[in-house]
């Protein structure tokens, strides 16, 4: 399967964290039942999905189940 080939050439990153982001990092791992790594790629991937797709005058919803809405507005620079 071309997935599995290519999650398992990986490439080793060292980041500088703040201990509030160290944190946070670690209490989405907990909640989420994953380890840090997949969360942090996790993060680039939605980073990537929202950069890809989220202009600077743009909004992003979340419907939530009870059929309200949450706005997201993202600092993005034109």
């Amino acid at each position: 399967m071309a997935d599995d080939a290519a999650q398992s050439s990986t490439v080793n990153v060292q980041a500088e964290l703040t201990p509030q982001v160290f944190e946070m990092l670690k209490e989405l791992a907990q909640r989420r039942g994953l380890d840090a790594n997949t969360v942090l790629q996790q993060a680039i991937t939605t980073e990537k999905l929202l950069s890809d797709n989220v202009g600077v005058n743009d909004e992003v919803l979340i419907r939530k189940p009870d059929a309200s809405y949450s706005r997201v507005l993202f600092d993005r620079k034109a």
